[in-house]
């Protein structure tokens, strides 16, 4: 960015310079109207962006050969203040970077610079108004012609609202032919814009603060200004007028002006304008048609030759960076990263070993149960591998469920004995139509116990060398097994709407079944 702007500024100054040595001969050549467009140069410069990256590759001179090729080589310094302490080396302060302290000032003093232009026209304006006494308008109501004490001479003012301001004796120092011609030079400035040319000339003045060719420049193009409108006010009127004309300007000739008016009584370059009032030289026009071609020829050459991206915008570049010394060359860009390798394929997880007897996490269960009187009886037990059983609360009235759920819904309870392995469910259900039923499998409970008695006995095998374990092994099985009987006896015994001959029956394989566990503990 800060090479952009560097090389904006110098290009600009360079085209300014070709201005300046082209305008004389241009407008002797060609007309002041010419002249005066030229400067459109350096403010058409000074808005172009960079060429974007698809044009630089054609707007760049190619490299003819091999051996024309040079490569920059960018290495930032490398302070390393432990290593060079620790071997006594001295170790070199970085340079300090003078470049934002000089784009701070750059930007404090256009500030500065537009702000004092702004404040100055904006008192000028309002004092010209306040002491003025006549009003009228001219050119179909569009301009306002006044006339002030605060006015020394004719100038036209305002952007939004246009006035021609005249001195409180203008209608005394000039004669009528006079000052028709001053209001016509005036009425000029509106018509071509000059009021809008001169703020936008105080915006490149104000980036250029610093620079002495933008102040002469600035002078230049305000005398290329008026000469222009001389002529366009003596275009196509009498010769004789020229001399009247003349008069006028001397009368009003006279020192400090604001910068964004255009006032007729300017001093600056006086001898040049009546150098060219006393020449009648009637362009022809061809001449002007080639005026106008070589002028726009000349713009868009000295755009595309100094346009940021192009060989001579970097040769230039090149050559302010080696004046000032500070490196203003890009960057190359970053070479692309290389594509990264495929991921390797992950190994086969390997086939987890089959799991052993191991002892397992004695667990406490609660359970809660509350009889029909409303008793509350709180039991804890050892959960072991038991899976968590919910039950849903029933709300009971005078032998009616009045809450949970209906006793439509609640499943038949019975006993019977299965048949199947030992390791199946306690319990199987079915459904008989709409109707659910539990079946309490007397014949699984009972190889559940068998089952915790093997193991016991198997632990108490395996007691030789690790007598401690096998007793927890033991035990643990057998607290299994008892677990498991009492969870499905306590699970009948909830269901409130069986009978006691049907709690009877179900419960009478698992009683069994838990008298012979208890009679193996007690072995």
């Amino acid at each position: 960015m800060i090479a952009w702007i560097l090389e904006t500024f110098v290009a600009t100054t360079v085209l300014m310079l070709l201005v300046l040595a082209l305008r004389k001969p241009v407008s002797r050549y060609f007309g002041p109207s010419i002249a005066y467009a030229l400067w459109l140069l350096p403010v058409i410069r000074l808005a172009l962006p960079p060429l974007p990256d698809s044009w630089r590759a054609t707007a760049e001179t190619p490299v003819a050969a091999a051996s024309e090729v040079i490569t920059y080589y960018f290495v930032d310094p490398l302070y390393v203040p432990q290593a060079a302490a620790s071997t006594g080396a001295a170790v070199e302060a970085a340079p300090f970077d003078w470049l934002p302290v000089m784009l701070a000032i750059w930007a404090a003093g256009a500030l500065a610079f537009l702000g004092y232009h702004l404040i100055v026209h904006r008192r000028f304006c309002a004092n010209l108004l306040r002491r003025a006494r006549v009003e009228r308008t001219v050119a179909e109501g569009r301009v306002h012609v006044i006339e002030t004490e605060a006015a020394t001479g004719p100038l036209a003012f305002g952007i939004w609202r246009k006035y021609v301001a005249f001195p409180r004796d203008f209608n005394e120092r000039y004669d009528p032919l006079e000052r028709n011609l001053a209001l016509a030079h005036e009425l000029g400035h509106h018509l071509r814009g000059d009021l809008i040319a001169n703020w936008i000339a105080l915006v490149v003045l104000a980036l250029h603060w610093f620079n002495p060719v933008a102040w002469r420049a600035f002078r230049a193009f305000r005398a290329d200004q008026e000469m222009a409108c001389d002529a366009l006010v003596l275009a196509g009127r009498a010769p004789a007028l020229r001399h009247a004309y003349g008069r006028a300007i001397v009368k009003s000739a006279h020192g400090g002006a604001v910068s964004a008016a255009c006032h007729l009584h300017t001093i600056n370059e006086l001898k040049g304008r009546l150098r060219m009032l006393s020449k009648h030289d009637r362009k022809s026009r061809t001449r002007v048609t080639a005026g106008v071609t070589g002028a726009a020829a000349l713009t868009l050459a000295g755009l595309a030759l100094t346009a940021s991206g192009t060989q001579a915008a970097a040769n230039l570049r090149a050559d302010v960076g080696e004046a000032i010394g500070v490196d203003l060359q890009e960057a190359p860009a970053a070479p692309e990263a290389p594509a990264a390798a495929p991921a390797p394929v992950a190994p086969a997880a390997p086939k987890a070993p089959e799991a052993k007897d191991a002892p397992k996490v004695v667990k406490k269960i609660r359970i809660v149960t509350k009889d029909k009187d409303g008793k509350i009886t709180i039991t804890e037990d050892d959960a072991g591998d038991m899976p968590r059983i919910f039950h849903k609360r029933l709300v009971m009235k005078d032998g009616k469920v009045i809450a949970g759920m209906p006793m439509a819904d609640m499943p038949e309870i019975l006993s019977a004995r299965c048949g199947g392995g030992k390791a199946d469910d306690v319990k199987i259900e079915r459904k008989d139509g709409d109707k659910r039923k539990i079946i309490i499998c007397t014949d699984r409970i009972e190889a559940r116990a068998a089952d915790g008695a093997a193991r016991a006995e198997a632990a108490e095998a395996w007691a030789g060398k690790h007598r401690v374990f096998a007793i927890a092994s033991a035990d643990m099985g057998k607290r299994h097994a008892m677990l498991s009987l009492k969870m499905a006896r306590k699970s009948i015994e909830a269901q409130d709407s069986l009978s006691a001959a049907q709690k009877s029956a179900a419960l009478k394989g698992i009683d069994d079944a838990i008298r012979e566990l208890e009679a193996t503990e007690q072995d």
